[in-house]
Parts: C-alpha cells; structure tokens; sequence
C-alpha cells in the first residue's frame, strides 16, 4: 500500500519522497491532568522508501512529538530483563567487543549515555588506563563526579565541535540511539569529525536483519514511538558508508528476545561516496512480523478474557497502558465490561484516576482478590517485574503469554 505523500518526510538514506507503507504504530500517552484518562493518540506510519528500500517513519517528527514521547516522563525505561545467572549481561558483552580498541589514556565519548552504564561499566574495569571519560546526552542522569557530563541536542552536535579540537574522541559509543534520531548520516559524520585519526565508532541498535532472531519481537520495544529507524546489516552499512565510515568489526546477538546488532566503524580512507546503492535485506521483514504477531496475541488474549468471564463474574487487569488501550480500541466490548464492573482496573501509577468513568485501582490491591487478575502488558521487562512483585501474593495472577 502507497502511503499519501502529502505532509511526509524524506528518506534519511537517500532523500527521495516516495513511501510504501509497512505498517501504522498508534503510540500516545494518558493525560493524568484531570480524574478521567484522556489518551492523546501519535499515529506514525512506517514506510519502505520505494527508491532505497530503507525503512523509517515517514512523517517528520515535530518538537511537539518529541516533548510528548521523551519529556512527559524524564525516567530511565526499562531495556533488559535480568541477566540469569552464569549468563553474560548485555553491557558486559559490549564491552567484549569494544575492549581491543581501549587504549591506556584513552578519550571515551558515550553519546545518548543515559544513565551511564555502559561508561561506569568501562570505568570499573579498566581503572589502570588511566581514561578520559564523558557523557553527551539531554539530561545528566549520570550524575558522576569522574565522568564529565555535556548537554547536547543529539540531533545537533554542531555545538559540541569546539569540545573536541584539542582532545579528539579516540572511541566514541553510542548504544541504542540512531534509531531515535532524525538523520543518522548527519549524526554519524559530526561524530567523525570530532575522531582522532585512528579512533573508532562503537553502535549498537535493534536489528531487524533478515537473519536476526525475530521470533517474539512482539515482546520486546523494536518497534516503538520513539523509534524513527529500522536498521539491517545492510541499512546500517550504507548509513556508515555514506558518513565517510567504514565497518571493522560487526556481530549479531540476542539478548532475551532483543536482536542486537553490534558494529565498530572507523574513518574510511577512501573518498566518501554520495551513491545510494538499494537496501537488499531490509527492516521490513522483521517490522511485519512484530505487527502480525502483535495482533496475534492481542486476539488471543482476548479470547483468555472471554473464558474467564464465562466461568468468573469478576475478572481484573493489571496494567493500564499502551497495550490495554490498543486492547480496548480493538475490542470495544471491553468497555461495555468494564463500565459494568465486570473487569476490575489495577494500576500502581494510576491509582485514583478513572478510564471510562470506571476507578483504577492500586496494584497493591490485587493481593487479596478472589478472582483472577491478567497481566496485560507484552513488554517482557514488564511482565518479568510484575512476576517479581506477585510472586507472594496468594492472588490468581495470570500471564496470558
């Protein structure tokens, strides 16, 4: 299906206009300024470019969206669930990549560092290289008196020049961020040039390579409202290319359900390119089966809802989110259910408010129910917390996936 053209961005990889649509993520946030939830509804269409076959969003992401999906709430989300024992965690498997190219002495820049730990990670392990250590992001949530912090626009680095002439960056990082920018070219070419002659460039993303492991991707957040791009192998390589980068080492790991793809790039010696070459294994694979499962599950849960209320009076639902709203959008009899009290609300955050003119009930609460409770969210982090904070409840809590 070809999307309306009208009011579209372009490409980042090749600036052509013309989008083939994969899929339409409806995301939003609750307005909690008054008792009754109000959602305030983003819909973003995902296209293929149909000149380069990369895949984004293809609306132009405004401050407004920007403000709703980053700063209505400045906490740090959720991105793994925990390592089990004996197995490594994520940040320690980056630092297995990265750890041949950290000299004694090195400048070490985490870009979109967040709360710092893949940095505090590195510090901690190499105290005897006697490194530089600095953060760029919007908010100092690392807040370190060994790591320097600069505000940075991620989408503007320009200002930050200056930091870098007497002191270029010897190993730039920037984990799980180009997919949240608008131009991942421009990014990673002001990035570059800020390089010492021999540093390197260190990127991880969600990958949604063909041959990643894109099974239960309706678990994980690849796909999400603060996601402009959806990178392969073979997208990301020609966003490096395109920057004057080249890639000298590359791996693909799964961590829970999460495809990782991990890349190092350095300055390429060879005059940039400004061809654009078509994507042959795209993004757009993995993006349809997120969504084709998505709504797999959503039905069947559905249907768990049904047959419990079949046998129960009461049912409850934890967790009153983007997930139960999407649930309620396309089952609308929920609502009928709901203002009946024959579904219960349960929420820990939205306590006190009201949805459909039905109150929303502490999670707390769910401990001395009599009659099941399901757990809505499908993000696994969330689910796995849930898990952990009823494991002593004497409740029927149900994980209908």
């Amino acid at each position: 299906m070809t999307i309306n053209q009208e009011h579209l961005t372009d490409c980042k990889l090749c600036k052509a206009h013309s989008w083939e649509l994969v899929a339409t993520l409806i995301s939003g946030i609750w307005d909690k300024r008054h008792d009754e939830l109000n959602r305030e509804e983003l819909r973003f269409p995902i296209g293929q470019c149909t000149k380069c076959h990369h895949v984004q969003v293809a609306i132009p992401y405004t401050q407004s969206i920007f403000d709703s999906l980053y700063f209505s709430n400045q906490a740090e989300p959720d991105m793994w669930c925990e390592t089990p024992n004996g197995q490594k965690s994520p940040y320690e498997e980056m630092l297995e990549f990265i750890a041949p190219y950290i000299q004694d002495g090195a400048h070490i820049v985490d870009f979109g560092a967040g709360a710092g730990t893949t940095l505090k990670h590195i510090e901690n392990t190499h105290k005897e290289r006697q490194l530089t250590l600095a953060s760029v992001d919007f908010h100092n949530h690392i807040q370190s008196e060994t790591i320097e912090y600069l505000s940075a626009d991620l989408n503007k680095l320009e200002a930050l020049q200056a930091e870098f002439v007497t002191q270029p960056i010897s190993l730039a990082i920037s984990t799980h961020v180009l997919e949240h920018l608008i131009d991942p070219i421009h990014f990673l070419t002001q990035i570059r040039s800020m390089l010492s002659d021999d540093g390197h460039i260190f990127i991880e993303v969600p990958d949604c390579s063909p041959d990643a492991f894109i099974e239960h991707l309706a678990f994980t957040n690849l796909v999400h409202g603060q996601h402009i791009h959806y990178y392969s192998k073979d997208s990301l390589a020609q966003i490096a290319r395109l920057a004057g980068l080249k890639i000298d080492a590359l791996q693909q790991l799964t961590t829970g359900d999460i495809p990782r793809l991990l890349i190092l790039l350095s300055k390429t010696t060879q005059e940039s390119s400004t061809t654009v070459l078509p994507v042959t294994s795209g993004a757009d694979v993995a993006v349809v089966k997120r969504f084709n499962d998505y709504h797999a599950f959503q039905d069947s849960l559905f249907k768990q809802i049904q047959q419990a209320l079949m046998l129960n009076d009461t049912i409850g639902i934890w967790g009153i989110g983007g997930d139960f709203y999407q649930l309620t959008q396309s089952y609308p009899e929920l609502i009928d259910l709901i203002q009946a009290n024959s579904i219960i609300l349960y929420d820990y955050e939205l306590a006190g408010h009201t949805y459909v003119g039905s109150s929303i009930r502490c999670s707390s609460a769910i401990a001395s129910t009599r009659y099941p409770v399901f757990m809505l969210p499908l993000y696994a982090p969330t689910r796995e917390k849930m898990h952990q904070v009823s494991q002593s409840w004497s409740a029927q809590v149900i994980d209908p996936f």
